[in-house]
């Protein structure tokens, strides 16, 4: 049995390793048996494609950075053509980089096993201008089927020295071979951060110059993650300094330059290029026409955050350096993010508020690096407002959030606060108000006319996503999101709202419907589901994780359900009470059920109270989800009884 065993385990993994060992000696156009044969990807099974190897060596030099890249991917299914649209991205502003020496193939085996070769031409390789700052160079590989391997290869020329491209060893199709080589001068001193646990577990204080790592996971989409990027397996670069090269050629010894920015100075340096916050005349102009001096210092925030964020429109821009001025900020009623934030700086400030700009980065692009001060990391700017011991981030790009409220984006866990004599982190602590209160009574005490009444309270993200569905959507959109509108002889004019503009008080809405599905007569029993089918699935179905769970913000959820039934019917089976909790408090799961002679009543309360989970919580979430599914999941059960009264 054990001699059975070692033969399987040898036979996977000669397979993840075929293109491993071929790796090692990889040669353009040089493709082995082995890679042809392949057929699948053993240790993922579904993937339409698979890299078989991506390699890239570094060349650093006075005159430029010159990287090579080599990639060979294999074709495996016809869902993995798309393998074969190559875009190349590459920085083109001030001329910092460009891309040459394209040259990819198309290798393709005949019915009598000789292999075919479908070379790109130059006509058909473009250098297409995406914006002021990015280009890319696109090409399609010729003649692609199932089985095709396709290479390609190319040379990135950068003048920008500042940190290295980054080398990510996974992409979005499993990869057997992925290698990174670096010849870096004895004159060149970089700071070099590993992400993932494999590249650490393999180079914890390694000081080689190329970094190798097989059979990797494809990237996965998973619920519940802001962004992959913390979680690739990766490799990051940052210039810590340089010898000068004057004094080497001169023959005198050369100088270290020491490039390793502090936040103090990257705060100095970002402030002094900006003249935004000195119009404080135009500031207390408006200002007159916003306040009447009898505010206290939070009515004043909020009646200058309800100001910008309703006279100025966010265009969808990510800047951190404010371009237009205030006067034509408000002229335009449309800015970037920092110029809008800039501009409610400039109005808490001279209505007497401690605001300053904070420098910060959307979750979606990964966690921000403390050690490291590169303004690069950040994409957007807050106001930050110190009152009473205490930072209050603000973010005026839409006009759905109240001032407490950043977008979900915007919780990033810290934020660098440009104050002007000593600047520091803060962190984001999120809103901890988020709550959905809903409410539905299904009346059949008259079996000729049944009706339903729904009330629903929001506060929080809830409230915020609701009044922006409403807007943009409409409200009968918005309510197929809640409720099975099939059940209901619904009119969208039937619906009564409160506070719907108000985003800085809870969003009600109240709304009585005729029941389109009653209690039939001639059938003994009625199933009644409690739950939409989309609130009964569980977002985590796959076995294993491969990121952190991200919440991002506390939540409670609240559900009741109300029956009252007519004389000759009862009840014949309903929801019992159950608990479900998480460790450490982290979050719950309650439902109770309570009846009295014809009206029974159902309540629910979901509440997950942290904003992240780490992926060793998965099982014990995925396990969570399951149980409170399969609860939610349970029918009230109506009953004709035998002596029901004739009408």
């Amino acid at each position: 049995m054990k001699t059975i065993l070692r033969l399987v385990l040898l036979l996977i993994f000669s397979q993840l390793t075929i293109c491993t060992l071929n790796a090692q000696k990889i040669r353009y156009g040089k493709i082995s048996k082995d890679e042809f044969a392949l057929e699948e990807c053993s240790y993922e099974k579904d993937a339409s494609a698979v890299i078989l190897s991506r390699t890239c060596t570094v060349d650093l030099s006075y005159t430029a950075i010159r990287y090579f890249y080599h990639v060979r991917i294999k074709i495996l299914k016809e869902e993995g053509f798309d393998q074969a649209n190559i875009k190349l991205s590459y920085y083109r502003k001030d001329q910092l980089e460009n891309i040459s020496g394209v040259k990819g193939q198309t290798i393709n085996l005949s019915d009598r096993g000789k292999s075919e070769v479908s070379e790109i031409s130059k006509k058909s390789i473009f250098d297409v201008d995406v914006n002021e700052n990015y280009g890319e160079v696109r090409f399609t590989m010729p003649n692609v089927k199932v089985g095709s391997i396709i290479e390609y290869q190319y040379k990135t020329s950068s003048h920008f020295y500042s940190y290295l491209d980054t080398w990510y060893f996974q992409d979005e199709i499993p990869t057997f071979y992925s290698s990174l080589k670096v010849n870096m001068p004895e004159t060149f001193r970089y700071n070099l951060v590993m992400f993932g646990s494999r590249i650490q577990g393999k180079y914890p204080d390694s000081k080689e110059n190329e970094w190798i790592l097989t059979n990797l996971l494809s990237i996965k989409e998973e619920a519940y993650v802001n962004g992959y990027h913390d979680f690739v397996e990766q490799i990051r670069f940052q210039l810590a300094g340089y010898y000068t090269r004057e004094e080497s050629i001169r023959g005198g010894s050369p100088k270290f330059v020491n490039s390793m920015m502090t936040y103090e100075n990257l705060a100095k340096e970002y402030i002094e290029r900006i003249q935004f916050l000195g119009r404080k005349g135009f500031a207390k102009k408006q200002l007159e026409t916003i306040l009447d001096g009898n505010e206290n210092n939070w009515e004043k925030i909020e009646k200058i955050y309800d100001f910008v964020r309703t006279k100025v429109k966010w265009n969808g821009e990510y800047r951190i350096y404010p371009v237009k001025s205030a006067p034509n900020i408000l002229e335009e009623k449309e800015g970037t993010n920092s110029e809008i934030n800039f501009l409610l700086v400039l109005l808490l400030r001279e209505a007497g508020l401690e605001c300053n700009p904070a420098l910060a980065r959307t979750n979606t692009r990964g966690l921000i690096q403390k050690d490291y001060p590169l303004l690069s990391q950040f994409d957007q700017v807050f106001a930050c407002v110190e009152l009473y011991g205490k930072q209050h981030f603000l973010n005026a790009t839409s006009s759905y959030r109240p001032y407490g409220l950043l977008a979900e984006e915007d919780l990033n866990f810290h934020a660098f606060v440009l104050r002007k004599e000593k600047p520091y982190w803060a962190k984001i602590v999120p809103n901890d108000k988020n709550h959905e209160d809903i409410i539905i009574t299904y009346d059949y005490s008259d079996l000729l006319k049944p009706t339903c009444s729904l009330k629903l309270r929001e506060t929080g993200y809830f409230a915020a996503n609701s009044r922006k569905e409403l807007a943009e959507s409409g409200s009968e959109t918005w309510m197929s999101d809640l409720f099975d509108l099939e059940k209901f002889d619904f009119q969208v004019d039937s619906l009564q709202f409160k506070n719907e503009e108000n985003v800085n008080l809870s969003l009600q809405m109240e709304c009585n419907l005729k029941l389109e599905d009653g209690l039939d007569e001639d059938t003994e029993f009625k199933y009644i589901s409690l739950f939409k089918n989309k609130d009964l699935k569980n977002p985590f179905l796959k076995e294993t994780r491969q990121y952190r769970i991200d919440y991002n913000y506390p939540r409670t959820k609240t559900y009741m359900v109300k029956f009252i039934l007519p004389d000759g019917y009862q009840f014949e089976d309903y929801p019992k009470g159950k608990s479900i909790a998480l460790p450490e408090d982290s979050g719950s799961f309650k439902l109770s059920s309570q009846l009295l002679g014809k009206e029974l009543t159902v309540r629910t309360s979901f509440s997950i109270n942290v904003v992240a989970f780490t992926k060793e919580y998965y099982e014990v979430l995925r396990e969570f989800y399951s149980k409170m599914i399969d609860t939610m999941g349970a029918q009230v059960i109506i009953r004709k009884s035998d002596n029901i009264s004739e009408k």
